[in-house]
C-alpha cells in the first residue's frame, strides 16, 4: 500500500502538516481509550470468572 493510499484510508489527504499531526494524535488517543476499555472489560470478565485471554499477560 502506498503512502497516498494510507493517507486516503486515514482521511489525511489535503491536510496541512499541523492538521495531519492533530488528526493522527486524536486517532491515537481514541485507540488508546478503546484499548484501555477493552482491557478493563477483559479484567472484569476474568474477575467474574469469565474466559481467559487468548494472549496471556495482555
Amino acid at each position: 500500500m502506498s503512502q497516498e493510499e494510507r493517507d486516503a484510508r486515514l482521511g489525511l489527504t489535503g491536510l496541512t502538516g499541523p492538521e495531519r499531526e492533530t488528526r493522527v494524535r486524536r486517532s491515537r488517543e481514541e485507540l488508546d481509550r478503546k484499548t484501555a476499555a477493552a482491557r478493563a472489560a477483559l479484567r472484569a470478565g476474568r474477575a467474574a470468572g469469565g474466559s481467559a485471554s487468548p494472549r496471556p499477560g495482555a
